[in-house]
């Protein structure tokens, strides 16, 4: 029970003393991510926090100021503090005091600057001086460069260099070396120079009777869908990207749409549709291009904020294609910055952000694997349709050949609320096999609605039945 209780006193006591601690309280330097990350070259600048003790620091008490690696202080100079020309201030060569109200007045102002390339720190430390001692919860200002409290105010130079997010460190201790107190404050943040938002995604349903046109209001045709977004830049913080041009990019299937017809905001576009490689190159892609726009779409130091709406139209009477999951990447590709170079490609600011699809208003079903006319095997498929109606289909396929089929009629209704079953010569006559044994992917498209109409498929052989996998099954 005694052993106990010591181990309570002790964690009290911690706990007392883990809560007592100077602060340190600053506006951070806000910068740029992306502009750390690519190695901005920073510049020189006035670093400025207040500092409130909790505890007594009798007079010869030292106070160390302890900076991060991303902290340099250059050439920045200390010495003898001499009082400023303001009440309640002083100076040592570049740093700056503001005691305030306060009674209290430092000295010996020594300022170390490590060697980065050893791994060492920068550091500035100062005694209070003899006199009036620094006591509990007496608060009191620095300014690193360029302060304003020596004889000629603001005529200095600024000194130091913030490369990144950084924190700096306090310690105190009395003349016998004995710890006062230590404290924390962050002096600069890190957060992203970019926004990105797709506003309006696609959403075009093509029309299962007329798949060259997309179902509009109240079951009408009409010819286009569109996508809305939203990018920020600010190149108002600290080590931001200059001059930034972007590429913002919307990838799928788009194949058969010639171009886009778009109008944005901030002037002409450079809208483009992507194609890809071969002998017979689709859409797989479509780009819009992006300029810094300095003074006219914002005022100067705050955030540029690019709109635009692209609007796809289908330009000829091929169907219009399924897309798939459509997302939008957006590519940083040349800056104004010296000495940054970007990765091969661009930098990469946002990527597989979703964007929508183009999907067909009807039930698709996908049976990615289907021999005909295999020696000993018998292929057939049964569609069940639930529905109090009889039900078109349309087939597409393509071979191990690489050859493409259709789109054709099924040839048949799938009767209402029947189990109709396509069997395997069906299948040859409908493709034009001719008895040549063929492995098809078959996708059937089917005028009802998403789980109406269902499909088994079966191959079987002297071996037995095997139940051939749909896109059905697999949730897809």
């Amino acid at each position: 029970m005694k052993l106990f209780k010591k181990a309570l006193l002790a964690t009290a006591v911690v706990g007392a003393m883990g809560a007592q601690a100077a602060t340190i309280s600053s506006t951070p330097l806000k910068l740029s991510a992306e502009g750390v990350a690519l190695k901005v070259t920073p510049t020189a600048g006035k670093l400025t926090f207040d500092i409130v003790v909790d505890k007594d620091h009798p007079s010869s008490s030292v106070i160390t100021l302890k900076f991060d690696k991303n902290v340099e202080l250059g050439t920045l100079t200390g010495g003898a503090v001499t009082q400023g020309v303001g009440s309640g201030t002083a100076y040592a060569g570049d740093v700056g005091f503001d005691y305030g109200t306060g009674s209290f007045t430092f000295d010996d102002v020594k300022v170390t600057n490590g060697d980065a390339s050893k791994g060492e720190l920068d550091s500035i430390s100062f005694k209070v001086n003899l006199g009036n001692p620094l006591t509990a919860n007496s608060a009191f200002r620095v300014v690193l460069g360029n302060h304003q409290y020596d004889a000629t105010p603001g005529a200095g130079v600024n000194k130091v260099i913030v490369k990144g997010a950084s924190t700096l460190s306090y310690v105190s201790n009395k003349a016998d070396k004995t710890q006062i107190e230590t404290g924390t404050g962050v002096i600069a943040t890190e957060q992203t120079q970019f926004g990105f938002s797709v506003d309006t995604k696609l959403d075009g349903l093509i029309k299962r009777d007329q798949l060259s046109r997309f179902v509009g209001a109240n079951g009408t045709a009409v010819d286009t869908d569109t996508v809305k977004y939203t990018f920020e830049n600010d190149e108002s913080l600290g080590l931001a990207l200059t001059g930034v041009e972007a590429n913002i990019r919307f990838n799928g299937n788009f194949k058969g749409v010639v171009s886009p017809i778009a109008a944005g905001d901030l002037g002409t576009d450079a809208d483009s549709v992507v194609m890809s490689t071969g002998t017979t190159p689709v859409a797989i892609a479509v780009n819009d291009a992006y300029a810094y726009q300095d003074g006219s779409a914002t005022a100067a130091g705050e955030k540029d904020k690019y709109v635009n709406t692209i609007t796809f139209q289908n330009q000829s009477t091929t169907d219009i294609p399924v897309t798939g999951d459509v997302d939008a990447s957006v590519t940083v590709t040349s800056v104004t910055n010296a000495g940054v170079t970007l990765p091969t490609g661009g930098y990469s600011a946002f990527s597989k952000v979703a964007a929508g699809e183009w999907a067909v208003d009807a039930t698709i079903i996908n049976v990615p694997y289907l021999p005909v006319n295999a020696p000993n095997t018998d292929t057939f498929i049964h569609f069940a349709n639930e529905t109090d109606k009889e039900v078109d289909v349309i087939v597409t396929a393509i071979d191990n050949n690489g050859k493409e089929y259709g789109p054709m009629n099924l040839g048949a209704k799938l009767a209402a609320n029947t189990v109709t079953k396509i069997s395997e010569p069906a299948m040859d006559t409908l493709f034009g096999l001719k008895g040549v044994a063929t492995k098809l992917s078959v996708t059937f498209n089917i005028d009802a609605d998403k789980g109406d109409v269902n499909a088994y498929a079966v191959s079987q052989n002297d071996k037995g039945r095997t139940e051939v996998s749909t896109s059905q099954q697999r949730g897809n």
